[in-house]
């Protein structure tokens, strides 16, 4: 009993010490219907510069607007809604490079909402795509898993099939991409490679086409592959791997190509697609011919490529050759790039 008395009086005056030292809990303070106006109000502003530089792809002014939104909505105490928008941040800095910030972000976000919540969701697979694009396979694994084992956040099971469908083919993207990638410019001859797109065009079919991409693709490129996408698939359950193709059937060469050529969407629809660029200009001008039209895209890929280090001339022919096929306007639409955030509204 002694023991026992001496050990209650000891917790009680650790306690008393500890709460001595604890800093005061912040009092939040109630807000008038005068500042909750004022702050709403602000908002309106806010919220559309926003939305202006993010889908502008305009990064330094989406982090200025957010300094801004970020105080107004923990002022409102609206945690999701700046986990959301700051989650749009963040993925805008990893298509922009900016990979650590972006991964510091995710982290940030991740901690903020529930597992259970779509916005959890999102930023682990981001965090997956960013650390796939730092070339770091193993540190993507741990919240490629979180991501496919997930099964409290979509429910439905339609849903989920293609949720996991999506995110498992981009993670499979994102891989091959970075595996073809240099972080040298590599020179690609402009006619030349026009001439052999005119002769892809002449004689090869779509299949063939992304054929010729597989092919080419070096050992290292489907061996990755083939590893990020056995390693996704089996974080599913058996009848759920049953709806998707085999990782075997992935790095056949038509699906590799398939695969690759969707990756580099991410790399030239800028060049192609926005439509103050030169190229979309031309496309649909009446000044010129459908033979200067397969120049410029032409053109613009074969720097687009290089510029981003990938100097494999096959696929270079093949997805200017495919392009062309397609017509500027069914790529644009066909091969928009589409990001994670989005992936979620439209889930």
């Amino acid at each position: 009993m002694a023991d026992s008395k001496r050990f209650e009086e000891l917790m009680q005056e650790y306690l008393r010490k500890k709460n001595e030292k604890a800093p005061p809990k912040p009092v939040k303070q109630k807000l008038s219907l005068i500042q909750m106006e004022s702050l709403n109000n602000r908002l309106d502003i806010l919220i559309p510069q926003y939305k202006k530089a993010i889908e502008g792809k305009k990064l330094s002014a989406a982090k200025n607007v957010m300094s801004d939104l970020q105080a107004v909505l923990r002022t409102l105490n609206k945690t999701t809604k700046l986990v959301e928008v700051k989650n749009q941040l963040f993925e805008l800095a990893l298509d922009e490079g900016e990979y650590d910030f972006a991964i510091e972000g995710f982290l940030s976000n991740r901690s903020l909402v529930s597992n259970t919540t779509r916005l959890h969701l999102e930023a682990t697979a981001l965090l997956a795509i960013s650390h796939l694009r730092k070339h770091e396979i193993e540190g993507a694994k741990p919240y490629i898993k979180e991501v496919l084992q997930n099964k409290k956040v979509i429910k439905t099971e339609a849903t989920r099939e293609k949720f996991n469908r999506e995110i498992i083919a981009r993670f499979d993207e994102e891989c091959a991409l970075f595996s073809i990638k240099s972080d040298h410019y590599v020179e690609l001859n402009g006619d030349a490679l026009h001439e052999e797109v005119t002769k892809a065009l002449n004689s090869l079919t779509e299949e063939e086409l992304y054929s010729l991409i597989g092919k080419a693709l070096p050992k290292l490129t489907k061996d990755l592959l083939f590893e990020v996408d056995k390693f996704s698939k089996n974080q599913l359950t058996y009848k759920e791997q049953k709806l998707l193709p085999s990782s075997e059937e992935v790095i056949k060469d038509e699906q590799a190509g398939r695969t690759v050529f969707s990756a580099i969407k991410r790399v030239v629809y800028n060049s192609l697609c926005e439509p103050n660029s030169e190229v979309y200009k031309i496309w649909y001008s009446n000044v010129v011919g459908s033979v200067v039209d397969k120049k410029y895209i032409t053109t613009a890929v074969a720097l687009a490529l290089a510029g981003q280090g990938i100097g494999i001339m096959a696929l270079a022919i093949s997805a200017t050759a495919l392009v062309v096929r397609f017509g500027l306007d069914i790529y644009c639409e066909r091969y928009k790039p589409f990001g994670v955030t989005e992936m979620r509204r439209k889930a």
